[in-house]
């Protein structure tokens, strides 16, 4: 038996999907590496890599057999030094590598330290940190090691970069000794209760435990354990005693909602919309927020490069650094005009399209996005980064309207499943655009392709990753264009 401590996490989550991806491969669905998850675990390894700049005399274990790694563990451990990815399996099969494991001369203990990419440590269902290092000092200790200080190190959200990277600032070492204490019982349960699970040769498939949990925490084999649940259900709209309520009495389609049960306002349109099965559209409010418009309007969306360890001077560890913006001016008579901006290097990114754009926004008209949060943010961003520039871009922001309001109140339809993302708005409105096409279909793809655009030597791979993304860039202001034909057209 094998526990490690990505199982664990797993466990955590779900207990009935981790039992069926050991047990029932061939039935699991999961697990999908997503874009996001592949930049996620990049952006593990190089936090990783500048910790181990701390630690300059560490050794590094390295090999793809766990075996060896746990005897070059063993012989490295007589050392006393420091080990990265030091490798231990427990004799009931806990198994975990340590990010840094360091002999204290001082205590003569050995000092545990978990890497995180966030600027915070963590204790969401997700991502439970302490739980995490929970499970490896247990491990450790199992092990017949003795583990002293215990430590989770994690990026420092006020580091502010200017030259080289200043490491003994980028990162904080919190000890947490004392909240694993706290947990340490409840993680010993948990621990027993995983292995005694994946001893078991068969389980109740009828349900797992996401059934009660909200949508956007369902695991990946929800549909599997869970089949009489709709893909658009109740957990969409509530959550807590009333989610609860509503699955005891097997109430699963928010059409099955009585009329009696208590729900808010916005619940209750969201559960309308499903019962009636056709648009709810309030076309005077929707004309009175047009009609305050100002011409011409400018669709604008930008692409961010998300990276935890900030890569130039002015950024805070997992910031935005813009480096792309696409942009559709509709004069009153309907005219448009396409501009646009991509960077072709790190160092001039921001000041390129500070630049363009300025040349681009007139002093009046509407300034219209999608999610205004995300866009104000960055123009905040880029007015402190380029002071020259804040009153243009205080102007700007002073000028934004949010298209997605309008979907969140004003225009609903059952199709949105009640989200107002413009991924869901737009196969309903405007059909006949997609980015299903397109080599690059998301933000994700975004940053990975403009990432590798600058990495790469080859004439021809630049040009159609350049490509690639001016056309991604250039759907989303155009969706934008499109949905608002739509809604002025009432």
């Amino acid at each position: 038996m094998k526990l490690t401590k990505t199982d664990f996490k797993k466990y955590l989550i779900c207990p009935e999907c981790l039992w069926l991806e050991k047990k029932k491969p061939e039935e699991f669905k999961g697990g999908e590496i997503t874009d996001f998850l592949k930049k996620l675990i990049k952006d593990g390894y190089e936090v990783e890599d500048k910790v181990q700049e701390i630690f300059p005399s560490g050794v590094f274990l390295d090999d793809k057999e766990d075996e060896v790694l746990i005897q070059k563990t063993k012989e490295e451990l007589k050392n006393k030094g420091t080990i990265f990815q030091a490798t231990f399996k427990s004799e009931r099969g806990l198994f975990l590598k340590v990010d840094v494991f360091k002999f204290n001369e001082k205590t003569k203990k050995w000092d545990l330290y978990e890497v995180k990419s966030s600027s915070e440590i963590k204790t969401d269902l997700q991502h439970n940190h302490i739980k995490d290092i929970a499970f490896q000092k247990i491990t450790v200790e199992e092990c017949g090691l003795e583990v002293g200080n215990s430590y989770i190190v994690h990026l420092n959200r006020d580091y502010i970069r200017k030259g080289d990277l200043d490491l003994s600032k980028l990162f904080v070492f919190e000890e947490v000794s004392e909240k694993i204490d706290e947990v340490r019982e409840e993680v010993k349960l948990q621990i027993e209760s995983a292995l005694e699970l994946l001893k078991r040769d068969a389980i109740n498939t009828s349900f797992c435990s996401c059934l009660y949990k909200s949508a956007g925490q369902r695991c990946d084999c929800f549909s599997y354990f869970n089949p009489q649940v709709p893909e658009y259900s109740t957990a969409h709209i509530l959550r807590g005693k009333k989610l609860q309520e509503l699955i005891e009495d097997n109430i699963f389609d928010p059409k099955d909602i009585p009329e009696d049960f208590e729900l808010t306002d916005p619940q209750r349109i969201k559960v309308q919309l499903q019962k009636i099965g056709r648009p709810i559209i309030d076309v005077i409010d929707i004309q009175e927020t047009i009609g305050k418009l100002q011409y011409p309007l400018y669709f604008l969306d930008y692409e961010t490069l998300l990276k935890p360890i900030p890569v130039l001077d002015g950024y805070n560890p997992n910031s935005q650094l813009v480096f792309q913006y696409s942009l559709h001016i509709m004069q009153k008579d309907g005219t448009l005009e396409h501009f646009e901006y991509l960077a072709k290097d790190l160092e001039n990114s921001t000041l390129g399209l500070v630049k363009s754009l300025k040349e681009n926004i007139g002093k009046v008209g509407s300034v219209l996005v999608w999610y205004e949060p995300f866009e104000k943010t960055r123009n905040i961003e880029l007015g402190k980064l380029h002071p020259e520039y804040a009153e243009f871009f205080k102007d700007i922001n002073n000028r934004v309207y949010d298209l997605m309001k309008i979907f969140k109140k004003d225009y609903l339809m059952p199709e949105f499943k009640g989200s107002a993302s413009i991924k869901k708005v737009l196969p309903v409105l405007v059909p006949e655009l997609s980015y299903k096409s397109l080599n690059v279909q998301d933000g994700t793809m975004a940053m990975s392709a403009w990432e590798e655009m600058l990495n790469t030597n080859d004439k021809e791979k630049i040009i159609q990753l350049r490509k690639d993304l001016l056309t991604y860039c250039e759907l989303d202001t155009k969706a934008m264009v499109e949905i608002f034909k739509v809604v002025n057209s009432l």
